[in-house]
């Protein structure tokens, strides 16, 4: 039996029977491009690299982070 890669990547709005071909109703982490011999096959997402090796708060531990909202009220 032939299983084709989903090159037409996600469909989640149709039941399994019906999807559209090549679509996939569940992927993660798959791409059908490989960027790096730029030619279409299927292959996993690379791993996700640290952006800064500085840690928040340096050797102290995050206690608390909160989130900010304001709202401008415009002058009459």
């Amino acid at each position: 039996m032939e299983i084709a890669f989903p090159l037409s990547g996600l469909h989640e709005g149709m039941a399994f029977e019906h999807q559209p071909p090549t679509t996939s109703p569940y992927l993660k982490n798959v791409r059908a491009f490989d960027v790096e011999e730029e030619r279409v096959r299927g292959g996993q997402r690379p791993g996700l690299a640290k952006a800064y090796d500085t840690r928040i708060g340096g050797d102290h531990p995050v206690l608390l982070i909160v989130t900010i909202a304001t709202t401008y009220i415009q002058p009459e």
